[in-house]
């Protein structure tokens, strides 16, 4: 996917809410069109633990934790429901190892396929802490929604 990720506001589980057609984990909803679109509740408590969905199966050759990888993901606060940044937006995937990433990524994403789409949720502490990257609108300690497609795997 080369588009945008986009992030919706309201209650995805609300009686009067228009009904989402995606996946939901812990009140956070994914829902797939040119891009992902993603739709947290409101007043939804902290992460406790890192959370995982795979949205869309991959195929091939699986992530481990001492690997390099080119992915697009979008990144959401759980809290002020701001999207932080998006290799999607940015118009090009990223390349990195994984055990240089936040560790809730080197929780989340090992096993992933070749082309899979994985939902992670991903507590303060895994995340930034309480010292999130000045100018990212990410708040101390503020848990941490990710849509993460896995481009391919570069030892």
């Amino acid at each position: 996917m080369t588009s945008r990720c986009a992030v919706q506001g309201g209650d995805p589980t609300a009686e009067n809410a228009a009904p989402i057609q995606g996946t939901t984990v812990s009140g956070v909803t994914v829902a797939q069109a040119k891009a992902p679109v993603i739709t947290i509740a409101p007043a939804l408590p902290a992460a406790t633990e890192v959370q995982t969905k795979t949205l869309i199966p991959g195929k091939g050759k699986v992530l481990k934790a001492s690997d390099t990888l080119t992915f697009n993901y979008c990144g959401v606060g759980l809290v002020s429901q701001t999207q932080f940044d998006s290799s999607w937006a940015n118009g090009a995937p990223l390349t990195y190892d994984l055990a240089g990433l936040i560790p809730g990524w080197s929780v989340g994403m090992p096993g992933m396929k070749i082309g899979e789409q994985r939902l992670l949720i991903i507590p303060g502490e895994q995340g930034y802490g309480p010292t999130p990257p000045a100018g990212s609108g990410i708040l101390p300690d503020e848990s941490l929604v990710f849509v993460v497609e896995l481009v391919s795997i570069d030892k």
